[in-house]
């Protein structure tokens, strides 16, 4: 029976996770996973060449030395690892799914927030600031989107949560009232 990606990345980054906790090495192995994802986004068809096995055996060890040479001895286990066992095209699931676990260890929270005009840094800081208080995370980071359509006000999505305090959706709300 073989696993699927969601499984599979679940499953070696919780392995991972828990090993880097426990030999106090989260942050270096963090910052270095980061890194690596970053050089498969930079170069996407990597992970389809490390699997190709119509290339030779050679070449795609000889793609894969710069990662293991630069790699801490954990990272280094885990590129091995998912390249031993054909597994290099769950990769950055894996990574993506660290990531995960790291954000829920550290109570970060992840949200977009869009709004009629671009937000000054203040004004994104302060934000931030009050959106962590009310969901109860130690940090919120933000990324900013604008859509006229809003009128003025906030729409903050974070996960299954979205607060809509648009302009747009008061009138909207206020409209409905009056035809009722």
């Amino acid at each position: 029976m073989s696993l699927n990606r969601a499984t599979v990345a679940k499953r070696y980054s919780k392995a991972l996770f828990e090993l880097l906790s426990e030999k106090d090495q989260l942050e270096s192995g963090y910052t270095e996973l980061v890194e690596l994802r970053r050089v498969f986004q930079d170069n996407p068809q990597l992970s389809t060449m490390l699997s190709d096995a119509s290339l030779q055996v050679a070449d795609r060890e000889a793609l894969l030395q710069p990662m293991l040479k630069q790699a801490s001895p954990y990272i280094k286990n885990l590129i091995q690892m998912t390249y031993d066992y054909g597994r290099m095209e769950n990769l950055v699931d894996i990574i993506d799914a660290f990531q995960t676990l790291y954000d829920e260890a550290h109570n970060t929270v992840y949200a977009e927030v869009t709004t009629a005009v671009a937000l000054t840094a203040d004004q994104k800081a302060q934000i931030e600031t009050v959106y962590a208080k009310r969901v109860g995370a130690d940090k919120v980071i933000l990324s900013s989107k604008i859509d006229p359509a809003v009128i003025g006000g906030v729409i903050i999505k974070a996960a299954d949560t979205v607060l809509d305090g648009s302009l747009r959706t008061k009138i909207n709300r206020l409209r409905q009232q009056l035809l009722a």
